[in-house]
């Protein structure tokens, strides 16, 4: 290039940027206060493209249609294994007071039953049972009173295992502070051996068998213990349970505030050196938690659930603030890839986020929980899986910590929510001494 024009192309490019500068500005002008940038606007209209599309995905997945079959079977109840060839089974709580003089335990003479050499199930806290006589019989229930020795259960011990189990005698289990009544049944002799297998002591149990889905759909359900959580996965997991948990707090201190001062949200406080935390201190530590300033740790277990065959995962996230549970949430996410299959989740994997539940945090911020809840992440577990309709669809068992209960409950999974096919079988943590009265 020649010097004498060197000149005229730098103010040639003088100009161009000052043009370019001077359209930036304008372009910016033109929007009005608060409106977002362009970059913003189509980041925005991306995500809200990506969830609509998953949501298209969602309507058109296939959907589970046996909750009407499983209802219609009757109700079904948590079954803990007793020994190598009984369960027993709860089938009405919080009759009675253990301590107080019950008719269930004064009248007549019940009988402390053997406890197994190897007790298992430990969290349906079905150790203790004792067999009442026939004295205090029409102190029970009609589905005690009539129930025969012999009479034919159905037992649910995993996705494609169900077996026959008869009546063995009716049973009297201190559950906490009060008293349950239930059932100690017997597996057969045929069966004893398949029961004995099973690597679970937690199973469902039915008076009549649930009718099969008409056509039957082969059982993929199965816990995938092989599964793995790369680094991008998690990354994605731990933005959506962020973005979530933003969501669940905003939701529980709007309730917080409008229930402030009801009898209901002081029902919980006590007249003198109250030590649950107060409103205030809550509301405090939620805001510290939305801004960012908790600690996430969370887990990842992989399920087989569904007739597609795609892996749901069951996360179970906690925050800490200053080393002390704040949030407890478990959330239910898709893996939406078929190569999601092959026992891991690639990078280019799409992980949606199904549903979430907070009701632990809610029971923190109400005063009902207590105790060692949320001192690790087992404050939700599921105990086993089963499929009694055939359609595909599963039955999950999971154990919740309430603080000053625990309960075991049996829910049919959807991709929308968990929905429970019969009340739990609940057990306080309360000791003895607390069950006296003053």
């Amino acid at each position: 290039m020649r010097r004498k024009n060197r000149k005229w192309v730098a103010l040639a490019v003088v100009l161009y940027l000052g043009v370019m500068y001077s359209a930036f500005r304008w372009s910016v002008g033109l929007r009005r206060p608060g409106e977002e940038s362009l970059f913003i606007q189509r980041q925005r209209e991306e995500v809200r493209k990506m969830q609509a599309e998953q949501a298209e995905q969602a309507k058109r997945a296939p959907q589970p249609t046996g909750e009407l079959r499983l209802k219609s079977a009757g109700p079904s109840y948590v079954a803990a294994r007793y020994d190598d060839s009984h369960v027993a089974f709860i089938v009405t709580t919080d009759t009675e007071s253990r301590f107080n003089s019950s008719p269930l335990m004064r009248s007549g003479n019940p009988t402390r039953i053997s406890a197994p050499a190897q007790p298992a199930a430990p969290l349906a806290g079905l150790q203790e049972l004792w067999e009442p006589d026939t004295h205090s019989l029409h102190f029970f229930p009609k589905i005690i009173q009539d129930a025969k020795h012999g009479d034919l259960w159905t037992l649910s011990v995993s996705p494609t295992l169900t077996i026959p189990v008869s009546i063995d005698r009716a049973i009297v289990a201190p559950t906490g502070c009060n008293l349950a009544l239930g059932f100690l049944a017997e597996v057969p002799t045929e069966q004893q051996g398949r029961f004995a297998i099973s690597t679970s002591d937690y199973f469902a149990v039915r008076r009549t068998p649930v009718e099969p889905a008409d056509p039957q759909v082969l059982s993929q359900i199965a816990a995938l213990p092989e599964w793995k959580l790369t680094p991008a996965a998690k990354k994605q997991i731990q933005t959506l349970l962020i973005a979530r948990m933003k969501q669940e707090v905003s939701s529980i201190d709007a309730t917080l505030r409008a229930n402030a001062g009801t009898p209901g949200a002081t029902a919980n406080e006590m007249p003198i050196a109250n030590p649950l935390p107060r409103l205030k201190e809550w509301l405090h530590a939620d805001k510290a938690l939305v801004a960012g300033e908790g600690t996430l740790d969370f887990d990842v277990r992989a399920y087989k659930l569904s007739p597609d065959g795609l892996p749901r995962l069951f996360v179970r996230a906690r925050w800490m603030l200053a080393n002390t549970p704040v949030f407890l949430m478990t959330s239910w996410f898709r893996q939406n890839s078929q190569a999601a299959t092959n026992g891991s989740a690639s990078q280019s994997d799409s992980l949606q986020l199904l549903f979430s539940d907070s009701s632990w945090s809610r029971m923190m911020r109400e005063g009902e929980a207590h105790g060692s809840l949320g001192d690790g992440l087992d404050f939700a577990t599921i105990l086993n899986e089963f499929d009694a309709d055939h359609d595909g669809w599963a039955e999950l068992l999971i154990h919740s910590d309430e603080g000053e209960a625990t309960a075991i409950t049996l829910y049919l999974y959807t991709d929308q929510a968990l929905v429970p096919m019969k009340a739990p079988l609940t057990r306080s943590t309360a000791t003895a001494d607390v069950c006296l009265d003053p």
